[in-house]
């Protein structure tokens, strides 16, 4: 009986650890969510890229809602601790499938515009832009997803990630 209990215990742990190891999906403003979004991850925050909008409704206080003039597209606004997530979806009210996911962070905490752009590929687009009367900002779209990065002050040069958006 101790032998099947403890073979039990090292199989149990054997394929846990497995488990363990795996990535999850991106949240933060984080260089690991940019690797996972490079890698192909298409969950930011929790709002998969064509999953049910639902599957966000039922995790996320009540939304700000809005849509398109002819309804073909739908708006779902959610203050987090964090930031803002917006989740576009098509087809009905609260039935929809998710097309875009966009998350602004409170802190411009991320990693560096630098840091990013060696995360991403060759093919992608960068833009930066560094004014002592209007601020710093940059931008990065490696296909369907994007990131923006800003300074907390015109005088600070050090651009960070504060918005990631994903799109099918």
């Amino acid at each position: 009986m101790k032998k099947l209990v403890a073979a039990v215990l090292v199989t149990g742990l054997a394929f846990s650890g497995v488990n363990a190891g795996s990535a999850s999906a991106a949240s933060g403003n984080s260089i690991q969510s940019v690797d996972q979004l490079q890698q192909g991850d298409t969950t930011l925050e929790g709002a998969k890229l064509g999953s049910s909008i639902q599957s966000v409704l039922k995790n996320n206080s009540k939304p700000i809602y809005s849509h398109r003039p002819d309804g073909k597209e739908h708006y779902y606004e959610f203050k987090q601790d964090d930031g803002v997530l917006v989740v576009t979806t098509d087809g009905k009210k609260n039935e929809g499938k998710i097309t875009r996911v966009s998350m602004s962070y409170n802190d411009t905490d991320g990693p560096s515009y630098k840091e990013v752009t060696e995360h991403v590929s060759h093919n992608a687009i960068t833009r930066e832009h560094y004014n002592n009367v209007t601020g710093n900002f940059g931008y990065i779209q490696d296909d369907d997803v994007s990131y923006q990065f800003s300074s907390a002050s015109p005088s600070d040069k050090d651009i960070k990630l504060y918005r990631i958006d994903i799109s099918k």
